[in-house]
């Protein structure tokens, strides 16, 4: 107990000194000069303004390493935002409509044909310049609507195909395309890779990401549908983010009506030329076509597959695969 007693006064008798030091110990004071008063001033008030500056910032849980990265990040979305003009892809439109663009969103990367799917832009001599839907094919050939890649007798001076992967959201070019057939009877174009870009368009060499394309999600023209008429088919459109995003069609009429139906897809056109319709297992049913009188018009996968063994026999197309594909057991079965 004494010893109790002993440590609580040494601890007032330490408390109580530590109050008369400043009395005991009065703080030295220097006599400056008006020019040092200013400086000195000057000094504390940059000391405030940057503790108000710490004390507003926002508090983010974790290190000093976390608050750069995501700052970073952030201003990284910022700026992609900002180069692809998409900071919001729905200002003015209504609530309801905002709504609907988000549902179909959501159904966006279900179906893999998606990554099949081209937007062919293609320039002619006469400065003009047209827009259309493209199929992706095996080795790197595209199928689309004949009159997106001719125009009366005005030649295409070069063609584009802008795609996009499940590895990337908004679409870039990937290939400069030429066209290898031209029916415009029949309303179809084949084009072949001609050579590899980067997402502008520049000329280079093949890459993982165009080889990933190429080899995984080409459309098998040659398996056709059981069902000409299914009750539902799903096909491509493009969003107000430049990517390619899959609508739901149920069919209350006959798919050739659907085909025909006014579009705005493309800015300038009533028609989404070249556009694919998929059944609900993938497989592709036809595209929008149409000759030099740009009437649109269904065409049937069996005409697309028909018109490439055609083209085989003319030795047009020297393809391996349409060895098999075309032969006359593998031509049967597809009938």
């Amino acid at each position: 107990m004494r010893i109790f007693f002993f440590y609580l006064g040494l601890c007032i008798m330490v408390f109580a000194s530590e109050n008369e030091i400043p009395d005991k110990y009065p703080q030295k004071h220097f006599n400056l000069s008006p020019k040092q008063q200013k400086i000195l001033q000057e000094s504390m008030q940059q000391v405030d303004a940057e503790k108000q500056k710490e004390q507003k910032k926002s508090i983010i849980k974790g290190s000093t390493a976390l608050e750069n990265k995501q700052s970073r990040h952030q201003k990284a979305k910022q700026d992609t935002a900002q180069s692809m003009d998409v900071e919001n892809p729905y200002v003015g439109l209504t609530e309801q409509t905002t709504e609907a663009q988000e549902k179909k969103a959501q159904i966006s990367f279900k179906k893999q044909w998606i990554y099949g799917t081209a937007v062919i832009t293609t320039t002619f001599l006469d400065g003009s310049i047209k827009r259309s839907y493209g199929v992706l094919l095996r080795d790197g050939m595209f199928v689309t609507s004949a009159n997106m890649v001719y125009d009366k007798n005005v030649y295409a001076r070069s063609s584009y195909a802008m795609m996009q992967d499940d590895s990337s959201l908004p679409f870039i070019c990937v290939a400069k395309l030429s066209i290898k057939a031209l029916d415009l009877q029949k309303g179809l174009a084949i084009l072949e890779t001609l050579n590899y870009t980067d997402m502008y368009c520049n000329e280079r060499p093949k890459s993982f990401y165009h080889d990933r394309i190429y080899s995984s999600h080409w459309v098998d023209v040659f398996k056709h549908p059981t069902q000409s008429n299914p009750a539902v088919v799903y096909a491509p459109y493009i969003t107000p983010l430049n990517s390619f995003a899959t609508e739901k069609n149920i069919l209350q009429e006959n798919l050739k009506q659907v085909a025909q139906k006014e579009s705005n897809d493309f800015e300038g056109y009533k028609y989404a030329y070249g556009k694919g319709f998929y059944t609900h297992d993938g497989k592709l049913l036809g595209i929008v076509g149409a000759s030099n009188d740009n009437v649109p018009k269904l065409i049937r996968v069996k005409e697309i597959s028909d018109f490439l063994c055609e083209l085989k026999e003319r030795k047009i197309l020297k393809n391996p695969y349409l060895q098999e594909a075309c032969a006359p057991s593998n031509v049967e079965e597809l009938k």
